[in-house]
């Protein structure tokens, strides 16, 4: 009897481990899905045989309303519903929170783009099909600020679309979903996706290699180590009356994730992300290189489903 019952419990084990699952998003029409970040982010910047260091802290949160389900997609109403971020920079501190103090410009500022919702459209698989109506994050931006010309809402709706823009959104929602196999796995396989790392200045592409190691009763656990490289012929970017980019970028993911077995939705998450490269700076986007000087970048995120 010992035996047969041993002779059970490895077969069971067995079938458990070698059980093929389909990992992809399975989110319910009305349903609202969050995620939300907490951001710590060193970038060291030698200029000068002088360490310029930047150190950021960034938390927000997004709600995603499932409005549509359709055959291998869904269409989400997304909406930023509140950011805040304190930046301290060699001289001064810079902070802002959309909750907080009105009479700080910044916070105003990015109070005005909360709880305006843009369309996302993602498919089952966790890919960035389109985005819509994004103009509405940008409507009314400058109620209740103080008086501001022309010229400074130009430059602000600039630097703002740079963080908002389809660009930018894109890219930072496509590499929270990038996660999703395109075959059926189970327990101990590995599946290889790839993205785009587009941000002002940066070009680059990464190549993520994903484990499911295990599961419980309501999630997935799974890892990712992911190797970053420059993309080819990467683009000089306008930012603060230069043009910039990141040549020569390298660098690593880490990802550590727990993803709901019933909706595929992302509960918890770790990602370690470390970068280094040359920066080249221009003054005008036809003339010369005027400035080369090396930059790291460590980040941190911790991400939920609150």
């Amino acid at each position: 009897m010992k035996k047969i019952l041993t002779l059970l419990l490895l077969a069971s084990t067995t079938i458990a481990f070698g059980q093929k699952r389909k990992l992809e998003l399975n989110l319910q029409k009305d349903s609202t899905y969050y995620l939300t970040s907490n951001v710590k982010l060193d970038i060291d910047q030698l200029i000068d045989n002088t360490h310029q260091i930047v150190k950021s802290t960034i938390v927000g949160k997004v709600a995603h309303k499932v409005i549509a389900v359709q055959d291998t997609a869904y269409i989400l109403e997304v909406a930023y519903k509140n950011i805040n971020m304190t930046m301290d920079v060699p001289g001064k501190t810079i902070s802002f929170n959309s909750n907080g103090d009105t009479t700080n410009v910044l916070s105003n500022l990015m109070r005005n783009v909360m709880n305006k919702p843009f369309t996302l459209i993602v498919s089952k698989t966790g890919r960035i099909i389109g985005i819509k109506n994004l103009d509405n994050i940008f409507m009314n931006m400058f109620d209740g600020l103080p008086a501001i010309d022309e010229a400074k809402k130009v430059r602000l709706k600039n630097e703002m679309q740079k963080s908002f823009g389809e660009n930018a959104i894109k890219n930072n929602f496509q590499e929270a979903f990038v996660i999703y196999p395109k075959k059926d796995i189970a327990i101990n396989d590995s599946w290889t996706n790839n993205v785009s790392l587009t941000t002002t200045g940066i070009s680059a592409n990464a190549t993520a290699i994903y484990t499911l190691n295990g599961m419980d009763d309501k999630t997935y656990n799974i890892t990712g180590n992911a190797t970053i490289r420059p993309e080819a012929g990467g683009t000089f970017k306008s930012t603060n009356g230069y043009y910039m980019r990141l040549s020569g970028i390298t660098g690593t993911i880490v990802t550590n994730l727990k993803v709901d077995k019933q909706s595929g939705w992302i509960t918890e998450s770790k990602v370690v992300k470390k970068a280094k490269g040359n920066v080249q700076l221009k003054k005008d986007i036809n003339g010369v290189i005027i400035l080369t000087y090396p930059m790291v970048i460590n980040a941190e995120l911790l991400g939920s489903n609150k």
